[in-house]
C-alpha cells in the first residue's frame, strides 16, 4: 500500500516537517482542511472595500515591494491596483515576500481591509490564482502551500474515505457524503458545495461532542461525590453580606445549594453580564465547602483579577485565605504552599500557579473557574483532579444566547444571573464624530480635575503610520504633555505582571486620573470611582470586545459613560456600533454578534487537540448545531448496533480529551 514517503518528492526532512503539522499518512492529510480560501470567484472591485470588512481582489503589482526592518521585526510593503483604485498590501515577519512579487504581476489575495486615506490589507493570504476558488494551508517554515496541496492530492486519489454517518441521519438532515465533504473541502468547485461540506463537517464535529458529552454527563451523575451539609448556611451567609441579593442571585445560589447537598458532583455554568455579581456566588459555594472541612480553589486569569478576589474573599475568610501567583517570590510561594497541603488555607486564591505539581491540597472540596473561556479543558481538568470529585463552579462574563450555551455547554447546569444591582445605572454609549476628539478629551481632563477617573483603550500598542490606528504609547505621550497636572498611566500586554499590577494599584488608588492601555483591560479590577472609557478606532474591536470593555466602568453608583471613537463617521453605519449604542443588555449584545458573525468555533475543537488546521465547527450556522444536537439525543435514546457504533467512534474521536466535562 502507497503510503507519504512513497510520493515523489517527499523524502526524509519533508516527512519530519508534515508530521510537525499531524500529518503522518494519507488519512491524516484528508483530515488536514484548508484553514482559509481565496474565493476567486467572488473579486470585491478596490473602489468597493470597506474599513474592517473581509474579501478577495484581483489586483497588479504596481511597484517594487519595500523591506523594512524594525528592531527584529520585517515589514514588506507592496503598492497594487485594479482598474478602480489602489491597494497597499503589508506583511509582518514575512520577508520573504520581498522576493516573490514584481512590478506587472497579477494576483489574488483574501484580507481584512484596513481605510484610512486609503486602503491597504495587513497580512494577507496570497494567490496566484483568480476565478476559482483557493484552498489556504497553515504551513511550517520548510513547507510550502503547493507541497501540502501536492500530498492532499495524491491522498485523495489514494486513499477511500468511509461514511462515518448512518445513511438515515445523512437523508434525514439532507447531507453531504464524508468522500465529497472532503473533496469539496480540499478542491471547491464553488462556494454552494464548499459551504455544503462544511456543514457536514460541522454537524459530525457536533454530533461527536455531544454524544461524547452525554455519556460523560451520564457517567457522573452514575458516581458519587461529595455531600455537604447545608442547613442554615444561606442564612448565615447573607447576614454577612452589607447589601441585598437581587433575584437571580439568590436564585443561583438556591440552585448551587441543591448542587452541593447532593452527592452528584456539581458541575455549573454561572453566565451572567459584567457587574451582575457572580463573585457573591463564588463566595457562598467556597463557604458551604469551608463550614464542612473542605478546602476551595479559585482560579483566576490574571494576577490582577486574582488579587482582587483574594481581597474580597480575605474580608471573609480572614487569614484562612491564601494567594499564589506565577511573580511571587519562593518565600512567599513555599509558606502558601504549606499552608495549602496541611488544610490551614481553606480558600487558594490564584491564577495559572494553582495548577502547578507542588500544589498539593488535604482536602479539596470545590473547584471555582473565573473567565472560564480563558483556560483549556486540560487545565481546569488537572484542577479537580487535586481532590476526589470535588464539586465545580465556572463563571463567565461572556454572555452567550441561551440557546447557544445549551449546545455549547450541554454538559454543565447552566445558571444565568440576567439582572444588575439595584445601583448600578445602565452605562451611556456615545458615538463621538472626528471632528469632536478634541472636545471629548478636554471633557476627560475636566473630568480627573474632579475626580472622575477615565481608561483611553487602543486598537495598538505602537504606532504605525501606514495602519492608521492609533497607539497607546503614542496616545500616552500626547496626552502628558496635554494633561499637565492630571496623572496619566499606561497599561498594555508587554509589561511584566509585576509592572502591570503596580499601574492597576495606582489607578484603583485614585493616583492614575488617566489610564491609557490596550485591551489587557478587558478582564480587569473593579475601580467604582473609573466613570469614562474611551474606545479609539473602534470599528476594529469585535462586538464582544467592546462590550466587555465597556463593562469597566459602571462599578459603582456614578452614572458613567462609553465613548466610541473613529476617524471616519462612516463607522456609525456599521452593526457592531450600532448595537453598542442600541443596548447594554450582554446577552442582546450576544444575539446580534451571532447573528452578525456566525457562532464561531464554539466547541473550541483546536483546544481539544484537534489535529486540524481549521477547525469545522467554525462558523456553523446555530441549525446545523441543533440538527446535530437532536440527532445526538435520538441515537442515546435508541440503542441498536448501529448507534453503539457511533458512541464507540465518539470516545475514540475525542480520545486525546482528559476531561471534556470540564469544557
Amino acid at each position: 500500500m502507497m503510503e507519504l514517503r512513497d510520493i515523489k518528492g517527499i523524502g526524509a526532512k519533508r516527512l519530519a516537517l508534515l508530521a510537525s503539522l499531524g500529518i503522518k499518512s494519507f488519512e491524516d492529510a484528508l483530515s488536514y482542511y484548508p484553514s482559509d480560501y481565496i474565493d476567486g470567484t467572488n473579486i470585491v472591485p478596490v473602489c468597493q472595500l470597506n474599513d474592517g470588512q473581509r474579501a478577495s481582489v484581483s489586483i497588479e503589482v504596481i511597484s517594487n515591494p519595500s523591506v523594512f526592518y524594525k528592531g527584529k521585526m520585517s515589514i514588506v510593503t507592496v503598492r497594487c491596483a485594479d482598474e478602480t483604485g489602489k491597494l497597499t498590501l503589508r506583511w509582518y515577519n514575512q520577508p520573504y515576500r520581498g522576493s516573490q512579487l514584481h512590478i506587472g504581476d497579477r494576483i489574488a489575495v483574501i484580507g481584512k481591509v484596513t481605510k484610512d486615506k486609503s486602503a491597504a490589507m495587513i497580512n494577507p493570504i496570497m494567490s496566484v490564482s483568480a476565478g476559482c476558488i483557493t484552498p489556504v494551508y497553515s504551513t511550517c517554515k520548510g513547507l510550502t502551500q503547493n507541497i501540502i496541496k501536492d500530498v492532499v492530492a495524491v491522498a485523495l486519489g489514494a486513499h477511500k474515505v468511509y461514511e462515518t454517518l448512518p445513511a438515515e441521519i445523512l437523508r434525514q438532515y439532507g447531507l453531504m457524503g464524508r468522500d465529497e465533504a472532503t473533496r469539496q473541502l480540499h478542491i471547491p468547485k464553488s462556494t454552494e458545495l464548499l459551504k455544503k461540506a462544511q456543514e457536514r463537517m460541522s454537524f459530525e464535529h457536533t454530533l461527536m461532542y455531544m454524544l461524547v458529552v452525554e455519556q460523560r454527563k451520564d457517567d457522573r451523575r452514575a458516581h458519587s461525590g461529595l455531600s455537604f451539609n447545608t442547613d442554615g448556611l444561606m442564612d448565615k451567609f447573607l447576614k454577612r453580606i452589607p447589601f441585598a441579593p437581587t433575584k437571580a442571585q439568590m436564585q443561583t445560589m438556591a440552585e448551587v445549594d441543591c448542587d452541593m447537598s447532593s452527592s452528584v458532583p456539581m458541575n455549573r455554568l454561572i453566565q451572567g453580564d459584567v457587574g451582575s455579581g457572580k463573585t457573591l456566588i463564588a463566595e457562598y459555594a467556597l463557604t458551604v465547602a469551608a463550614a464542612n472541612g473542605y478546602q476551595g480553589a479559585f482560579m483566576a486569569p490574571t494576577e490582577i483579577l486574582a488579587r482582587q478576589h483574594y481581597q474580597t474573599l480575605s474580608r471573609l475568610f480572614g487569614c484562612t485565605c491564601g494567594l499564589l501567583l506565577g511573580s511571587q517570590t519562593a518565600t512567599e510561594r513555599r509558606a502558601v504552599l504549606e499552608r495549602i497541603r496541611t488544610g490551614e488555607c481553606f480558600v487558594a486564591v490564584g491564577t495559572h500557579a494553582l495548577l502547578n505539581d507542588t500544589v498539593v491540597f488535604d482536602r479539596l472540596g470545590v473547584v471555582i473557574t473565573d473567565e472560564q473561556h480563558r483556560f483549556g479543558v486540560a487545565q481546569r481538568a488537572k484542577l479537580s483532579h487535586k481532590g476526589l470529585r470535588p464539586d465545580t463552579l465556572v463563571m463567565s462574563a461572556t454572555p452567550i444566547p441561551r440557546t447557544l450555551a445549551l449546545i455549547l455547554y450541554g454538559d454543565l447546569d447552566l445558571s444565568v444571573i440576567d439582572e444588575l444591582p439595584p445601583n448600578r445605572k445602565s452605562i451611556k454609549t456615545r458615538f463621538i464624530a472626528p471632528h469632536k476628539r478634541e472636545d471629548l478629551y478636554k471633557y476627560i481632563e475636566t473630568e480627573a480635575q474632579h475626580g472622575n477617573q477615565s481608561y483611553v483603550v487602543c486598537p495598538m500598542i505602537e504606532a504605525d503610520e501606514q495602519l492608521g490606528a492609533v497607539s497607546a504609547e503614542e496616545l500616552y505621550v500626547q496626552l502628558k504633555k496635554q494633561y499637565g497636572r492630571v496623572k496619566v498611566g499606561l497599561i498594555h500586554g508587554r509589561m511584566t505582571e509585576k509592572d502591570k499590577n503596580a499601574v492597576m494599584e495606582q489607578f484603583k488608588d485614585g493616583q492614575i486620573g488617566v489610564l491609557v492601555s490596550t485591551t489587557v483591560i478587558e478582564v480587569g479590577i473593579d475601580v467604582e470611582n473609573a466613570t469614562n472609557i474611551v474606545i479609539e478606532n473602534a470599528e476594529r474591536f469585535g462586538l464582544a470586545t467592546l462590550h466587555q470593555l465597556r463593562g469597566r466602568v459602571g462599578r459603582g453608583e456614578k452614572q458613567s459613560y462609553c465613548f466610541l471613537l473613529s476617524n471616519t463617521d462612516d463607522v456609525m453605519k456599521s452593526e457592531r456600533i450600532k448595537a453598542m449604542l442600541d443596548t447594554c443588555d450582554g446577552f442582546e449584545i450576544a444575539q446580534r454578534d451571532m447573528e452578525q458573525r456566525g457562532t464561531g468555533d464554539i466547541l473550541g475543537l483546536r483546544q481539544h487537540g484537534e489535529r486540524s488546521s481549521n477547525s469545522i465547527g467554525a462558523n456553523c450556522t446555530l441549525e446545523t448545531l441543533q440538527n446535530a444536537v437532536e440527532a445526538a439525543k435520538n441515537i442515546l435514546s435508541t440503542p441498536t448496533a448501529v448507534n453503539h457504533d457511533l458512541l464507540i467512534r465518539s470516545a475514540e474521536y475525542f480520545s486525546n480529551l482528559d476531561s471534556i466535562a470540564n469544557n
